[in-house]
């Protein structure tokens, strides 16, 4: 199954588009800093980046038809679809880390910067290509799947900030901080954000959300931001297989 969705993935020429994003992002951050540019990059791509991702993954993972077929192969579901994940994540990984190692150069980024944006790429393509697989196994129907996650992209990406800022004033007299606690836990890539902005100390402002972050989380460390955004992404894709297996197909 690896194999076959990695394959269908490289098929696409969208996917080339992985490739070229990171660069053209990094051109807007040139002789900015190092710390300046590997933030406002990271944070670019958490606006570019979801909606190819999804564009690219949830047509394959999502299709009906698709996995009728290959449920006729001797496999167990769960595994498969795993497989299937797998061979997504790999596809879009072979154009993408090519584009981040071109960003970084074209930023001129040290090692140790250069090998935190590629970690954040990783971790933040892992998030999305998990999320986009329990999209696919919770409606097996490529429209809904692409439906929801776009609305997921918006709220995640745009309306998040808003949101929780919002939360948090109306929230400041009432007792109920375990609600803001699980609002501000519910977005792993803005807390990877926050942890890369204090690790690193990169003079760029942290804004409302990563003030709430420090405040309510205590300090978050790049490793550990780093670490809830892939675990995110693994869960998701095990929830997905797990409910693959169990569903009505």
């Amino acid at each position: 199954m690896t194999g076959f969705f990695l394959r269908e993935v490289g098929r696409n020429p969208w996917a080339g588009g992985l490739a070229v994003l990171p660069p053209l992002l990094a051109l807007g951050f040139e002789g900015r800093g190092e710390g300046v540019g590997l933030v406002g990059l990271y944070s670019s791509l958490l606006l570019v980046l979801p909606p190819l991702v999804l564009a690219l993954t949830l047509p394959l993972l999502a299709s009906r038809e698709e996995w009728a077929f290959l449920l006729g192969l001797p496999a167990h579901p769960a595994r498969a679809f795993l497989e299937g994940v797998l061979g997504v994540f790999l596809g879009l990984l072979l154009p993408f880390l090519p584009g981040m190692l071109m960003a970084a150069g074209l930023l001129g980024l040290g090692r140790e910067a250069a090998l935190w944006f590629l970690l954040s790429g990783l971790g933040l393509l892992a998030f999305w290509v998990g999320l986009s697989a329990l999209l696919s196994a919770l409606s097996l129907e490529e429209r809904r799947a692409l439906g929801l996650g776009f609305a997921l992209f918006g709220f995640l990406s745009v309306l998040y900030g808003p949101l929780v800022v919002a939360l948090a004033v109306r929230l400041r007299d009432y007792p109920l901080e375990g609600l803001l606690t699980g609002a501000l836990l519910l977005n792993p890539q803005e807390v990877h954000r926050v942890g890369l902005l204090s690790g690193l100390k990169a003079p760029v402002l942290t804004g409302p959300v990563g003030y709430l972050v420090a405040e309510r989380l205590g300090q978050v460390g790049p490793w550990l931001g780093l670490g809830y955004l892939v675990f995110s992404g693994l869960a998701l894709a095990l929830l997905a297989a797990w409910v693959f297996a169990r569903r009505d197909r």
